[in-house]
């Protein structure tokens, strides 16, 4: 081989090595999570030069890695590559001596996890099969076998049975039952017309609370997101900056209030979400997913009602994959479906279908 070609090969492999070098390098620290214990933690980062952030793209879908850090030593054990970030947060799972994803990683642990501690967690969270309901003192027992749930009071009396969901709304009940339609009950599960009165009694709050203001502030090439806690009479000069947005193709942004301040406390909680402009798309910025990109978004309704190639979703609570969907009723919200025909959606995403 002539010395030239010798060094094209030289600097093509070179460029392979840093390329390679490149992709392996993370940032930031992401779904993390502890073990039943407490023993260990997991968390994600996210691939800081090749996940290119392109519209329609979820921030969760990102590859990275995952890193399983242990707490009592206050060491890193190990990380390894994941293809979406987002399986941290629900793909992993804890058993006696490993941290595994099923049938893709085993990462072996320093020290073993009690299994008493395990199966404890394992009933508890999440609460699969029974919950209780709470209103106006009084207690129900809701219990799910199948696709089915039986509701009991507290003497142990069924008071109903074989409904598909029940939850709280303002002085009674939303019910599916077995055909998938929607009713009401009152406080006592006594059956209604129509939908209960929503007027709340009068409820104290407390007069000097904790306090959260947000603002963004315009900079020469972003826009930078910033933040500051107090009480009710703090004078607020304690900002930090919590996360920025480049200012390339940026028409408008906002918070939902549709301000550049936001301002709160915790007897009136606000979604820290941020609405970015582009002209002819939005994006949604938030801690959790970073920024998502839609066709249109409506923040009149809540949750945000979002769409993206001509179909629909509702922001962190469905996929955006409904040829139509109405707004919630309380806690359901009607869809139509390509693949899945009709039915209804509650606030946690979960689809009852007719």
């Amino acid at each position: 081989m002539k010395f030239r070609s010798k060094i094209i090969v030289g600097v093509f492999i070179g460029l392979i090595i840093i390329l390679y070098c490149f992709s392996t390098i993370t940032e930031g620290e992401y779904y993390k999570s502890y073990s039943p214990d407490g023993q260990y933690s997991i968390y994600a980062s996210r691939s800081k030069y090749f996940n290119l952030n392109l519209p329609f793209t979820k921030f969760g879908d990102a590859s990275g890695k995952v890193h399983l850090y242990d707490e009592l030593e206050d060491r890193l054990i190990t990380s390894c590559s994941v293809k979406m970030i987002s399986h941290v947060d629900d793909h992993f799972f804890w058993s006696e001596d490993e941290l595994y994803m099923k049938a893709k990683i085993y990462i072996k642990l320093p020290r073993k996890i009690n299994t008493k501690i395990i199966r404890e967690y394992d009933k508890s969270y999440p609460v699969k099969n029974t919950w209780n309901l709470f209103i106006q003192n009084k207690k129900y027992k809701v219990t799910k076998k199948g696709n089915r749930l039986t509701v009991s009071n507290k003497e142990g009396e069924i008071v109903l049975k074989n409904i598909k969901h029940i939850s709280r709304i303002s002085n009674g009940f939303q019910v599916l039952n077995n055909a998938t339609e929607i009713e009401y009950y009152d406080a006592d599960l006594n059956k209604l017309e129509s939908a209960p009165n929503v007027e709340q009694n009068n409820q104290e709050v407390c007069g000097n609370v904790t306090t959260y203001v947000l603002k963004i502030e315009e900079v020469a090439e972003c826009f930078i997101l910033k933040k500051a806690i107090g009480f009710t009479s703090y004078n607020f000069d304690n900002y930090e900056a919590i996360d920025s947005v480049k200012k390339i193709g940026v028409k408008d942004i906002y918070f939902l209030n549709k301000k550049r301040v936001l301002k709160y406390d915790e007897n009136s909680p606000k979604k820290e979400l941020v609405i970015i402009d582009f002209g002819t798309y939005f994006g949604i910025l938030s801690e959790k997913y970073g920024i998502e990109y839609f066709d249109s978004i409506n923040i009149t309704q809540r949750p945000i009602k979002v769409k993206r190639n001509k179909l629909y979703g509702y922001y962190d609570t469905t996929s955006t994959t409904y040829l139509e969907l109405k707004p919630f009723e309380f806690n359901l919200a009607e869809f139509k479906h390509e693949k899945y025909g009709e039915g209804y959606v509650d606030l946690e995403g979960k689809k009852y279908y007719k």
